[in-house]
């Protein structure tokens, strides 16, 4: 499709080029060389003939390369969309597949080994096919969801790690309940990875509802106290700032930053 636009263009181009060209020599034919020799009257119609001519072409060219540009933008934009409906497509499909419950384990076991793999080998995208065929299979897939949230925070996409640790955290409610338990992947871990991906993308009011849902659940939890110290002594909050800092001396006293956050909440 693309070669055929381009044989079409370059076409019109070599055209209207001629064409432009062509009309040009009649104009030239009654300059006005009175008292020009012969052979100067030649020489002088041949370099005026050359400069229109470059000029002509000049324009010409720079009109059919916008217009290249142009065409190349909006088909490359659409083959990406195309390519990205035909996964989806894809991935609609293999939901839709009917899988026997422990052929499907078998699959998603291999799926988080070859992204795990992929993730050694520093290929993120890989890794993301993966991690979103393990979802396309088992929709409440709790691992994977938290998996991909950190390969986007890994990447620095902050809006896409954030959305998908919203989902996470539904079916990690879901599967906790109100309780607090001890797991691989607690409500509260979720909340404390949302605040994280707030306090990057700049989100100080939103990382620190975070901290304080993930400190409800786990109030001494050493890593929490110390995120919500940080974000008061950034927002200027003394108060808060003091009340973290005891809460953190007492349960991990042997924090070396402890001394280094006194002076800074004295000085705010």
């Amino acid at each position: 499709m693309l070669t055929v636009i381009s044989l079409i263009v370059i076409g019109l181009a070599v055209i209207i080029i001629l064409t432009v060209v062509i009309k040009k020599f009649p104009a030239l034919a009654i300059l006005d060389a009175g008292n020009i020799p012969g052979e100067k009257e030649a020489k002088f119609k041949e370099r005026i003939i050359k400069a229109r001519v470059e000029r002509d072409l000049a324009r010409w060219s720079g009109f059919f390369g916008r217009v290249w540009l142009f065409i190349s933008q909006r088909l490359g934009a659409s083959l990406k969309s195309q390519q990205a409906n035909l996964k989806k497509i894809k991935t609609s499909y293999r939901v839709n597949i009917k899988m026997p419950w422990l052929e499907k384990q078998k699959k998603i076991k291999g799926l988080l080994s070859d992204a795990a793999e992929f993730l050694k080998k520093e290929n993120p995208p890989a890794a993301e096919e993966k991690l979103l065929e393990i979802i396309s299979l088992d929709q409440k897939n709790l691992g994977a969801f938290f998996q991909l949230g950190e390969l986007y925070v890994s990447q620095k996409k902050w809006s896409e790690a954030s959305q998908t640790f919203s989902y996470a955290l539904r079916l990690a409610r879901q599967h906790y309940g109100d309780k607090v338990e001890t797991g691989e992947i607690t409500p509260q871990r979720i909340y404390f990875a949302q605040a994280e991906v707030a306090k990057e993308a700049g989100n100080l009011d939103a990382a620190l509802e975070n901290i304080r849902e993930a400190l409800e659940l786990e109030p001494n939890s050493p890593r929490y106290l110390d995120l919500i110290l940080y974000l008061s002594i950034i927002r200027k909050d003394k108060a808060l700032a003091s009340e973290s800092w005891e809460k953190l001396a007492a349960v991990n006293p042997e924090n070396q930053k402890l001394e280094k956050w006194r002076k800074k909440i004295a000085s705010l």
